[in-house]
């Protein structure tokens, strides 16, 4: 079983473990903060170094399977027992970050607006976008969206991470933002606040001040079916 040291520490590095299994070019590690491809987060992209020789492996792809999390690297040679030292690529890693936090404020705007939940989303280095279910959206108010997410990043509020159990967070379905994709399996609920506005579920990487993101810009909307908005947004330093 692989630990999730990104889910306690985003900022995390770098970091030392064990090589668990080895199956060609796809290693699993006792412990990682190379986060996985999930929930509409890319993965991170890093160096595997085993410390006995220093060989290095680029780590290009990573998937979460159950309760490990399986890395690909470049190449073979990595095995079972092999004392490694890891380095996530920090400039992707921060940037998603950034994104990713400001999806959630993006969202604490809609759903106080309209009351809608997320239908998907694509988090993306140079831009992400968002899908929600709302029939009737116009250019006037997807600027009410913008002023108001841009006015709480330049609160500086805090980022936090808290645990609940299970039990405990189903009594707030509010916390739960993203339609059908309640996991099933998790006993324990991670949950990410920002500053008193906005509580939710959530798995993914986050900064920990809202000055940190920058400047969201919303570049497009795209009706994709009925009542299916999409929007796409960029960040700005």
């Amino acid at each position: 079983m692989t630990e999730f040291l990104w889910l306690h520490d985003s900022y995390l590095k770098e970091f030392d473990a064990k090589v668990e299994s080895m199956q060609e070019k796809f290693v699993v590690l006792d412990r990682t903060a190379l986060y996985p491809e999930q929930g509409g987060q890319p993965c991170d992209n890093g160096t595997i170094k085993r410390k006995s020789d220093g060989a290095e492996f680029k780590v290009v792809f990573s998937k979460a399977f159950g309760k490990n999390v399986s890395h690909e690297v470049d190449r073979e040679g990595l095995k079972q027992g092999d004392e490694v030292h890891c380095i996530v690529d920090w400039e992707r890693r921060y940037k998603l970050m950034r994104m990713h936090s400001s999806a959630h404020i993006i969202h604490n705007s809609i759903w106080k607006k309209f009351g809608v939940l997320v239908s998907g989303n694509q988090l993306g280095i140079e831009h992400s976008r968002m899908d929600f279910d709302l029939k009737e959206f116009d250019r006037e108010k997807l600027a009410a969206i913008e002023k108001d997410t841009n006015e709480i990043i330049s609160g500086n509020l805090g980022i936090t991470v808290s645990f609940v159990k299970r039990e405990e967070a189903l009594k707030n379905p509010d916390l739960f933002r993203l339609k059908d994709k309640l996991p099933k399996a998790l006993e324990e609920f991670r949950l990410v606040s920002i500053g008193n506005i906005d509580v939710s579920a959530d798995g993914g990487t986050h900064v920990k001040n809202t000055k940190e993101i920058g400047k969201v810009k919303i570049t497009k909307l795209n009706n994709k079916g009925a009542s299916n908005r999409r929007i796409y947004w960029e960040l700005a330093d």
